[in-house]
Order: structure tokens, then sequence, then C-alpha cells
């Protein structure tokens, strides 16, 4: 069934979706300030103090991406937009301020690679075209000044690649997104630059 025929039928509840973020938001939040103080630690990776921030690196491009996969699906035109925008928002409160700070950047990046590609001719929409952003993304994650840019626009590339596939290949594009990240966070700086995350 396509996307305009279950909105049809579904009455449009943005302030559930809001909800929904918001309390994703919140649980991303909460993790990071357990996580702050704890002692945790994986061989030389600290995640206790400015470790824990490693939390928001991972969870809002998860979060992003599931949640506006999942809403993809039931939502078509206006109704999406309007359903992935609450969606953002409760994110983006819910974690304040981590989400002002992460989730703010992502959803904005996100909202751009998504609104271009949709409005763009169907001849250059390909999975290739995508693959490449996705791969660019984590390059420009290993650039010092850039790295939450590069965290930015990892979503974006993974939810497009996502549409009008089965639930396995969603499931694996979702651990794609998570590995592209702990590389990013925990592997690019200690590849590329010889620094430990603090």
């Amino acid at each position: 069934m396509s996307a305009q025929g279950v909105a049809a039928t579904r009455p449009s509840r943005p302030w559930l979706t809001f909800l929904a973020g918001g309390a994703i938001g919140l649980a991303i939040l909460v993790l990071t300030q357990i996580l702050s103080d704890s002692r945790l630690a994986f061989g030389p990776w600290a995640l206790d103090g400015n470790g824990a921030l490693a939390m928001p690196f991972l969870g809002f491009p998860l979060a992003i991406y599931a949640g506006w996969t999942w809403l993809a699906d039931r939502y078509a035109s206006r109704d999406l937009a309007l359903h992935l925008g609450a969606f953002s928002l409760g994110l983006i409160l819910g974690a304040f301020p981590l989400g002002l700070f992460f989730a703010l950047p992502t959803v904005l990046v996100t909202g751009a690679v998504y609104g271009t590609w949709m409005r763009g001719s169907v001849v250059r929409r390909s999975d290739t075209l995508l693959w490449i952003a996705f791969a660019a993304s984590v390059l420009i994650a290993a650039l010092p000044a850039l790295g939450l840019f590069g965290i930015a626009l990892l979503p974006g590339s993974v939810i497009l690649l996502a549409r009008e596939k089965p639930t396995v290949t969603r499931v694996w594009l979702g651990v794609l997104l998570v590995a592209a990240s702990m590389l990013i966070v925990f592997g690019i700086p200690v590849l590329f630059r010889g620094e430990l995350p603090a």
C-alpha cells in the first residue's frame, strides 16, 4: 500500500509524533548523563565525562533515520512534512541542550538532503549517488573541523536508500549507519589524527 493510501485512511496526529520524538530525545539526554557519571571504559576509550558525548553522536543520527523512515511509510505530502517536523522538534526539545547542539544540525542537514533529493529529477535519483554521498560524509567527518557536519550528513543518504526497501534491508542500513557513526566517533580520531577520545 502506498504512503498516500495509508495517509488517507489514518488520522494525522502530529502531537503524538512530537511526543514520540521528545521521548527519544529525553532518553538520549538521560543516557548521556548516565554515561558521563559512569566509569565505563573500553580499552583506550572512556565513556565518562566528555566521552559520554559519543551517545548523541550515535543516538541522534539513528533516531532520525528510524523516525523519518517510519514516518515516510505512513504519511505523504504535507502530512509527511508536518510529522517529520513534529518528530524532529520533539527530538530537539526533548534532549535540550544536547538537542540544540547535536540534533538540530543533523535535522537541518538531513532535511536539506532529503528535500533536494525528492525534488530532483528521477534520472538523477540513483542508489549509486546515495552510496557516494554516504561515503563522502564519512570522509568529511574525518576532517577535524567538519566532524559534526559529517555526522549530520549520514542519515540523509541512508533514509533515502531505505525508501521502498524491505524491512531486512532497512535494518541493515541502520546497522551500517551506527557502524559509520562509531567509526567517526571512535576510529577516525585514532587512525587519522593520532588522538584518543576524551
